[in-house]
């Protein structure tokens, strides 16, 4: 009689088809999840404290320099009203201010908020990359 895999699997879905379809599905969706973790990880592990630029959300500057996002709500003025999803050239355009002011008030806050916790701020980068206006 054979034996393996194959067969243990033939089987199983012979005689509890719903218990290893079950079985199948999770394992899928576990497999889902572990690879999603994993890519989040290795991606914020490479994008820490990226200099600020217009296309950037709140909530990906608070992720890249691993704040909380009210700091950074906070510090350029926003209402706590939930999240907010709009990338901040077009709040620097709404609020009239500019980008690079807004910028600097962000670092200025997540300088704060480091120091009160400790945290050394010898490699922050400057707020506004060089190539931009």
């Amino acid at each position: 009689m054979a034996t393996g895999p194959v067969v243990t699997l033939k089987k199983l879905w012979r005689h509890n088809r719903w218990l290893t379809l079950s079985f199948l599905i999770t394992l899928t969706l576990a497999l889902f999840f572990i690879i999603r973790a994993s890519v989040f990880f290795v991606y914020w592990q490479n994008h820490t404290d990226e200099p600020i630029e217009g296309w950037m959300t709140v909530r990906y500057i608070a992720n890249s320099y691993r704040v909380d996002p009210e700091l950074v709500h906070d510090a350029i003025g926003l209402p706590r009203t939930g999240p907010d999803r709009r990338p901040l050239i077009r709040i620097a355009r709404e609020d009239g201010r500019p980008l690079d002011q807004m910028a600097t008030t962000i670092i200025e806050a997540i300088e704060a908020d480091r120091k009160a916790r400790g945290i050394p701020n010898s490699d922050l980068p400057d707020p506004v990359p060089s190539g931009q206006p």
